[in-house]
């Protein structure tokens, strides 16, 4: 159950949860929004981005197609965020993964894109392989 006091947006008896890690969404911020910053991101390395840029809008693609419950963007006030910001930059990080990145830039999406707070996911992975 989700406090009221500290989550006022949310109703402690219909509180929204992420679909993939069924935590509370706290920070929501759509696909589109964190997509867009992940490409102007990427507009540094425009050898890389030419490789992941429609990998990438396909998994934006994949997950509005899945969204069912979303809440409003605290960015774009779209309802649109059906997945926690960790969930989904989880997402890319994996498709930066398969691409067989650089380190250096796996490492600075990290610093950019980090809703691991906790370093229990991706981010301990990322400090076991020497990425963060």
């Amino acid at each position: 159950m989700v406090n009221q006091l500290l989550y006022p947006g949310f109703e402690t008896d219909n509180f929204y949860e992420c679909p993939k890690c069924s935590e509370a969404i706290t920070n929501p911020i759509c696909h589109d929004c964190l997509g867009k910053q992940i490409n102007k991101w990427l507009a540094f390395y425009p050898s890389i981005k030419k490789k992941i840029a429609p990998k990438i809008k396909k998994y934006i693609q994949e997950v509005n197609n899945e969204a069912v419950g979303a809440l409003n963007c605290v960015a774009c006030n779209k309802k649109k965020a059906a997945l926690c910001p960790y969930c989904f930059t989880e997402g890319v990080f994996n498709i930066l993964k398969r691409t067989a990145i650089n380190k250096n830039v796996l490492g600075e999406f990290l610093v950019y894109f980090n809703f691991d707070s906790k370093k229990e996911g991706y981010i301990q992975e990322a400090e076991e392989q020497g990425l963060y």
